[in-house]
């Protein structure tokens, strides 16, 4: 469904938030879209979905004018490849396609990366999938299954998903239109990760400056932005903290991509999360696109867009 909004806007100038679901339930784009008079389109999905991925699914849609604004997930910056269990769990089940145009080396790295219980798991379902109501019911919909659901909810007036996380939990921006409640997460020490010693993995700032230098070629503005945090479950002051921070901030201002505001500009109280550590609510959704729109618009004339 991204990809078709992606399609549809293909030949106008607009702003993309691509990150992942700190994005999808942390942006209002019907907002961003009224207050700057550009189609906006959230690519904001899943935190699973490595940077090259996220970065490559939207280059063939751009064109000059457009903005890009990565409002990216602390852990992004620390990751040292793209095959996180996660992620072959995921092309595994859904996205086979994606393994099979894989270049040789990068099938290799790939298999290296799956776990051997998850593919005795794999086999394990195929064997027995006609006896498991709970494969049967998670078969793969057809695109064109998914795009005619999808809708069909648009235009139906009274639409509200009843789940989080589902196809159907769409708006036609790519925002999520439920951001219910979710049980509270337990955590220990720094949940956002950013005590750790900083290590600047090639994987992931190589993927970027590949991004950003085909974006500068092109004409494509691109912004780093800051994801929303808990501000009792990040102390941006701590000692422990800060040189992480810093790090990120001056590798992103020497690859030469501007940055939106301070991490601390992002900070809210808990009472405008959901449960996660990046999901807001929607009273929470419409604070945070409210201070990254603030940023946006301040930006100078030779970066900020001209509304069509």
């Amino acid at each position: 469904m991204k990809h078709e909004l992606l399609a549809r806007n293909q030949d106008k100038n607009k702003i993309i938030f691509a990150a992942g679901s700190s994005a999808f339930f942390g942006i209002d784009s019907q907002q961003v879209e009224q207050a700057l008079g550009t189609p906006t389109i959230n690519l904001g999905l899943h935190i699973g979905r490595p940077v090259h991925f996220l970065l490559n699914e939207m280059t063939p849609y751009l064109k000059r004018g457009d903005i890009v604004v990565l409002p990216l997930e602390y852990e992004h910056y620390r990751a040292t490849t793209p095959y996180s269990d996660w992620f072959t769990n995921q092309v595994m089940a859904w996205y086979p396609e994606y393994f099979w145009q894989l270049e040789n080396t990068e099938k290799l790295r790939f298999l290296r990366s799956v776990l051997p219980q998850r593919v005795l798991l794999g086999v394990i379902a195929k064997l027995m999938e006609k006896h498991l109501d709970r494969v049967r019911s998670r078969e793969r919909k057809s695109p064109s299954d998914i795009l005619s659901l999808v809708h069909a909810a648009w235009n139906n007036p009274d639409h509200q998903p009843d789940k989080m996380f589902s196809f159907l939990n769409l708006n036609p921006h790519g925002d999520a239109i439920v951001s219910a409640p979710e049980h509270p997460l337990e955590y220990n020490g720094n949940p956002y990760k950013l005590d750790l010693d900083f290590v600047e993995p090639a994987y992931f700032w190589g993927a970027l400056q590949d991004f950003f230098v085909d974006c500068q070629s092109r004409g494509v503005q691109v912004y780093i932005a800051w994801p929303p945090t808990l501000k009792d479950r990040l102390d941006l002051t701590s000692p422990r903290i800060q040189p992480s921070v810093r790090a990120i901030v001056n590798k992103v201002r020497k690859l030469g991509i501007p940055i939106l505001g301070n991490p601390s500009d992002f900070q809210y109280d808990p009472d405008l999360f959901t449960g996660s550590i990046y999901h807001l609510t929607p009273r929470g959704r419409a604070e945070h696109t409210s201070r990254l729109l603030s940023y946006l618009m301040a930006e100078p004339p030779t970066r900020s867009h001209q509304p069509q």
